[in-house]
């Protein structure tokens, strides 16, 4: 039986190549497409579910108090949050806290003296529950006291071996430069590398004991530099325990609001703020439903995930209607065919049968070649997605089942239609011919064709309009000119600053150069103050300290008042505020602002405002514009910025030699003064175009997606024509022997598709502007998706259907007439 069937399958294939070809096509391309989005949305879904208590593990999140009206979470908490929870919520069982030190400079000297010095940007300081919290295996070290003692770290396996090559390293001393802080740490463990699916991501691990400001601080709420985690037990009510974090911060953060703010829980809930703490699964912090602002590292977008997993079955599902059109179209072959089995006996069940296993047979064949397409097209589909990916099928064998199940799905959704139509007839009158054959099915068809295009719509406009956000975004005015600008790192390792600063702005091709805490995208400093004639009431204020060449050389407007001036040693004790500040303070934006002053609350520290500068976007563009303020670079009155240290060094625009010959200039002026640690520079628009990495590869996916969408539906347009032109051949010889002309042919051939793909183009087209809206309302500054982008999808779509319909329409209107109808 198998064998009748496998001639019969490999003769029908040969005899109807073309659409049997587009069938396999379709069904393969799905495939790719589907095994792809597999590969990323696992992986997505997948991030911490390998720790051994992932289920119970949450972190502490509370509001974002460093933006008003903003009511997004933050992940950062103060050392205070902790303590607080170990005192009212009896239910946790362990609380583990990170640190985020920032970049440091890890030195070595081998047993040969040689210097190994490498710059390490993945650190964390972690207490001494870490390795209770988090499964990360060591490899060298006992969990419990690896990182207990102060000047104690470990390192990954890979950041191991850069230093000791194969050998242990555990007892050997490396020195470590934290700022200008220079000191020696003993190597107690290492661990195996971090996943690929981990939030938290380190390539060095330091004790938190080594850092005494986390201790000092341990009474403050608003100190957000640490990421608390809780363990709760297990069996425990989790709606209960989030009741009970209502009200520690009423208890607790009173203390603080009072030392630094100089205010009640009670007066600032009643001033319209808010102040709550939260509870987010570790296994969600990836792929969060809301926005939640990390420290460790960007999250995932789970409506990208979403809209990837959509596009794949959408894909499938325009193979699976090709397939369905192309066999229902077919009908009078399959309908003689049919009828002849009928008569011989076979069952209308047999004949079920059959057609659902010929639909099986295209998906297996389909699925061997998407698996070896997958395999060639993986390592660019890694490269584009920053993700290693494997299809390595022993590591999946529960995947196996899924399969199986996947391949009969799709031969069900493809093959159950056509099996139904094709087997509901009686035989006698089929072969008499009173079966309609070109007319059966046509709704079907027609409606099948609609939604194919209608999907082919959605994923075009919403891929155009992705692209014109991202364009947007990337021509956007952020108030301060990002192009040529050039971030020298580790300038806090150099005894003074100020110097390389002097001296780089006299560099060949060098227009300006500032001394700095902090750039755009990544102005984190930030505290609470309260400002004259409000009474008393603090506001959140996010703040940089810069030099009087920081404005000028990002070429930020200055709107009112002046610069800092090196001539005016009450300069240190001045700030320049944004425009936002002075709005959200109820100032007049006028020079009626200059001269008033700003405070930390519970202090003398008294700032007196000498300018107002424009607004400029120092975060990503997905989050708005917040008050912001410039502290003169060596006022020693404002802390929290961190000990990081920059030179920010505008480039004229010049051609790639004279780029080379000023970074060769810097770099020796960098030697010059910082002997013996590597030159390290970035640049300002790459930072920017890095916080968009996520909407840039769902930007290509979508691309890639829409092709194929518009290959598949185009190729079942291309073989429905071909097949309803094969079957009006005479009719068309009968019109040109009337009289009819070419035009003539080709508008009757034409009509009846354009008008499905207008069908298609009305119903898509909404669909996509209202999906493309829910995505817009994730960015503070976004485009108004344009109706012409939209018609001209459509137009061009209808006449790129018209130009297939159109060739084979002519080719058939311009053949003899006499070779068709010469056997009537």
């Amino acid at each position: 039986m198998l064998k009748n069937f496998a001639i019969l399958f490999l003769r029908n294939f040969r005899r109807q190549t073309l659409f049997s070809s587009i069938n396999l096509l379709g069904l393969t391309v799905s495939m790719v497409s589907t095994l792809l989005i597999y590969l990323y949305v696992s992986h997505e879904f997948s991030y911490d579910k390998f720790h051994e208590h992932a289920d119970r593990i949450y972190r502490v999140n509370q509001t974002f108090i460093w933006g008003e009206g903003d009511n997004n979470q933050f992940g950062s908490t103060g050392p205070g949050v902790a303590l607080a929870l170990k005192e009212e919520l009896p239910e946790v069982e362990l609380v583990s806290s990170i640190h985020t030190p920032g970049h440091i400079l890890i030195s070595y000297t081998n047993e040969r003296g040689d210097i190994l010095s490498f710059e390490e940007e993945r650190v964390l300081a972690v207490d001494s529950n870490f390795f209770k919290m988090f499964t990360f295996p060591l490899i060298h070290g006992q969990p419990a006291s690896v990182v207990r003692q102060a000047n104690t770290m470990v390192m990954t396996e890979q950041t191991a071996r850069r230093y000791f090559g194969d050998s242990n390293p555990v007892g050997k001393l490396v020195r470590v430069t934290i700022g200008k802080e220079e000191q020696t740490y003993e190597v107690t463990g290492v661990t195996e590398n971090t996943p690929q699916n981990s939030y938290i991501e380190y390539d060095a691990l330091l004790s938190m004991t080594s850092f005494p400001q986390v201790k000092r601080m341990y009474w403050s709420w608003v100190w957000t530099q640490l990421e608390t985690y809780v363990r709760l037990a297990e069996n425990n009510n989790l709606r209960t325990t989030e009741e009970k974090l209502r009200d520690i911060p009423r208890k607790h953060a009173e203390v603080t609001m009072q030392r630094v703010m100089n205010t009640s829980y009670d007066e600032y809930i009643k001033s319209g703020k808010k102040w709550e703490l939260f509870l987010q699964p570790l296994t969600s912090i990836h792929l969060p439903d809301n926005v939640v602002y990390n420290r460790l590292q960007d999250p995932g977008n789970i409506v990208i995930v979403y809209s990837l997993v959509g596009a794949a079955i959408f894909i499938v599902l325009l193979s699976c209607i090709n397939f369905i059109n192309l066999s229902t179209a077919q009908f009078t072959r399959k309908i003689k065919e049919a009828s002849i089995r009928k008569i011989l006996g076979i069952g209308r069940l047999e004949l079920i049968m059959h057609y659902f296993l010929e639909a099986l047979t295209f998906c297996l064949l389909a699925f061997l070649l998407a698996v070896a397409a997958t395999q060639l097209v993986l390592p660019a589909f890694s490269t584009m997605s920053g993700i290693d990916f494997h299809l390595n099928w022993l590591e999946k064998l529960l995947l196996i089942p899924s399969i199986v199940g996947f391949l009969l799905l799709i031969s069900l959704i493809a093959g159950i239609y056509p099996a139904l139509f094709l087997s509901a007839f009686r035989p006698a009158e089929a072969l008499k011919g009173k079966v309609r054959s070109s007319r059966e099915g046509r709704p079907l068809r027609n409606g099948l064709v609609i939604f194919q295009f209608s999907i082919s719509f959605i994923l075009i406009i919403c891929t155009m309009i992705v692209f014109e956000q991202l364009n947007y975004i990337a021509e956007k005015d952020l108030g301060f000119n990002k192009e040529n600008l050039l971030v020298i790192n580790r300038v806090e390792s150099l005894r003074n600053g100020e110097s390389l600063a002097n001296e780089a702005a006299t560099m060949p091709g060098v227009t300006g150069a500032s001394w700095c805490s902090s750039l755009p995208p990544t102005i984190w400093g930030g505290d609470k103050f309260t400002a004259e004639g409000t009474n008393n009431k603090t506001f959140s204020l996010n703040y940089t300290t810069a030099d009087e060449s920081y404005i000028p050389t990002l070429g930020i407007q200055l709107k009112i008042g002046r610069n800092f001036s090196k001539d005016n040693p009450a300069d240190m004790k001045g700030v320049i505020l944004n425009e936002k500040t002075v709005e959200r303070l109820g100032w007049k934006l006028d020079e009626s602002s200059l001269g008033k002053k700003i405070e930390l609350p519970g202090s003398d520290l008294h700032f007196e405002v000498i300018g107002i500068m424009a607004d400029f976007n120092y975060w990503s563009l997905v989050t708005p514009i917040e008050p912001m303020a410039v502290f003169h670079m060596r006022s020693e009155q404002v802390n929290g910025v961190g000990d990081r240290q920059f030179i920010a060094v505008r480039i004229r625009a010049q051609d790639s030699n004279a780029w080379k010959i000023t970074l060769a200039s810097l770099e020796t002026l960098w030697k010059k003064h910082a002997p013996g640690i590597a030159f390290q520079y970035a640049f300002v628009d790459q930072a920017f175009a890095e916080t968009f990495r996520t909407q840039e590869q769902f930007s290509i996916a979508l691309t890639v997606m829409a092709g194929l969408a518009i290959l598949i539906a185009g190729l079942g347009l291309l073989a429905m024509i071909v097949y309803t032109l094969e079957h009006r051949t005479k009719e068309i010889g009968i019109r040109k022997v009337s009289g009819a002309s070419v035009w003539n042919i080709l508008t009757m051939i034409s009509a009846s598709y354009t008008r499905l793909i207008v069908i298609a183009f009305f119903i898509g087209a909404p669909a996509a502007w209202w999906m493309m809206q829910q995505w817009l309302q994730g960015f503070a500054h976004r485009v108004t998706p344009s109706i012409w982008l939209m018609a001209v999808v459509g137009i061009a779509t209808l006449l790129g259907a018209m130009a297939i319909t159109g060739y084979h329409s002519v080719k058939a209107a311009l053949t003899n007439p006499v070779d068709v109808l010469k056997d009537e």
